[in-house]
């Protein structure tokens, strides 16, 4: 591999701290909240049983956001200044983006089986995981770990593209766009069903493969619209 390109995404993963802290900072005060019903249990007071919580792991999809939207818009004037060529960023921004939602999804698997499914589950009532509701997790974590991999690395590729392009015109074009979509094909019934198709392809498609296929389709092809943008893109 890329010598440029595996600099380029060490630099990236290790300027991704201010995502991380961010998401530190949300899982610390949840844990804390566990905690407290943890211990409340312990004298009888079972105080979460009757709440429904985001789950520890899908706290995580923070980093995978965060880093996508810090990358083009703080980092890449970082990178450039520091004698970076385009065509590297562009390249090592697509291998952290894997990275990232590789470890996330792990984590997020791993955390799963051990403490959403025995401690809160136990000490806290019922968790909003995505693993579950999205149908992920139904053939094994290996096949969850892979679905929710493919939906992060669209997702990113989605926030990367759309906040590279902020400061240009047809950065504005797109997002109202998004919500020319959103408002117009949600009242029209054969538009809003396009719409939940699409969804249900990226998201809910009980077939795996194809529901990975697609999302990593799109994610290379919407990534591939950072080319032009990155291009005409001023430091």
């Amino acid at each position: 591999m890329n010598k440029k390109l595996l600099a380029v995404a060490k630099i990236n993963l290790l300027n991704g701290k201010m995502a991380l802290f961010i998401t530190a900072i949300v899982m610390g005060v949840m844990l804390i909240q566990d905690m407290v019903f943890m211990v409340l249990s312990l004298f009888g007071i079972h105080a979460g049983k009757d709440q429904t919580q985001v789950a520890m792991g899908n706290y995580l999809y923070l980093t995978v956001i965060l880093g996508a939207v810090f990358l083009p818009t703080i980092h890449f004037r970082k990178m450039m200044n520091l004698g970076g060529k385009r065509d590297d960023f562009f390249k090592g921004c697509a291998l952290t983006h894997i990275i990232t939602a590789a470890a996330v999804s792990l984590a997020g698997v791993v955390l799963y089986y051990t403490y959403e499914n025995f401690i809160i589950t136990y000490y806290s009532g019922e968790t909003l995981n995505v693993l579950y509701w999205f149908g992920w997790i139904d053939n094994g974590p290996v096949v969850a770990f892979i679905r929710q991999f493919a939906f992060l690395v669209l997702l990113a590729a989605v926030a990367h593209t759309l906040s590279a392009a902020q400061d240009k015109w047809y950065g504005w074009v797109a997002d109202a766009l998004i919500i020319a979509v959103v408002s117009v094909f949600t009242p029209v019934d054969f538009l809003r069903q396009a719409l939940i198709a699409f969804f249900y392809l990226v998201i809910f498609h009980p077939n795996a493969i194809l529901q990975i296929t697609a999302c990593l389709a799109i994610a290379a092809a919407v990534y591939m619209l950072n080319k032009p943008i990155l291009s005409g893109k001023a430091i």
